[in-house]
């Protein structure tokens, strides 16, 4: 006989429009372990294999999927840049203004030009993390600037930025589908991934106090 001790809670997850419709929210869950184990074992164990399920409403079960990462905290610690090794001045671009307004072009625009500077300023970065990261920030900053890209107008961009990255290569497959979206749409769901990744690399408040 065997026993184990389960722990359940039930999250309030937010909705968001994405590009593609009505979406959960991505979660950063944190579970940490309370006790430790007092047995003397001879061969202790490199890792403990745990079960984590995710219960969706049976309403939205056939919509809605979950994808579960896992990482252990020090390795994603250990993993994660630091802003001393980087180059002085990284990511001018941020802290964001205040006043930043995700549904704004103009300001997307001047951040999608911030952003672009600073990729033409360190191209001994290219093939990087932070590079890499750079250019998918940008590619997030000019398409809610301009959210009939390639469709319609749009300004060159510097050519040393590539077309290669997870978020423009998922939108040109995207635009090749035919869908379209109107730009309040866009910009929201471009925010959230924005904003999803800026807070992964950048530890600071993300907007600037007044």
């Amino acid at each position: 006989m065997s026993l184990t001790r389960a722990s359940t809670d039930t999250l309030h997850v937010d909705t968001v429009y994405d590009e593609n419709g009505l979406s959960l929210a991505s979660l950063c869950l944190s579970i940490c372990f309370v006790g430790n184990i007092q047995s003397q074992l001879q061969n202790p164990p490199t890792f403990i294999p745990l079960k984590v399920s995710i219960h969706i409403p049976e309403a939205y079960a056939s919509q809605i999927s979950p994808i579960v990462e896992c990482i252990s905290l020090h390795v994603a610690l250990s993993g994660r840049p630091s802003l001393n090794s980087l180059p002085e001045g990284s990511f001018p671009f941020f802290p964001l203004a205040p006043n930043f307004n995700h549904l704004n072009g103009w300001t997307w625009a001047v951040l999608a030009d911030t952003i672009q500077d600073w990729l033409s300023n360190n191209i001994s970065l290219t093939r990087s993390d932070v590079w890499l990261w750079g250019c998918e920030s940008f590619w997030m900053a000019f398409v809610a600037a301009f959210p009939g890209f390639p469709r319609r107008e749009w300004p060159l961009w510097d050519p040393k930025i590539g077309m290669e990255g997870e978020f423009i290569t998922y939108w040109m497959s995207d635009f090749g589908s035919g869908s379209e979206r109107s730009p309040d749409d866009v910009r929201t769901g471009v925010w959230r991934k924005f904003h999803d990744l800026a807070t992964m690399l950048y530890p600071l408040p993300l907007f600037q106090e007044y």
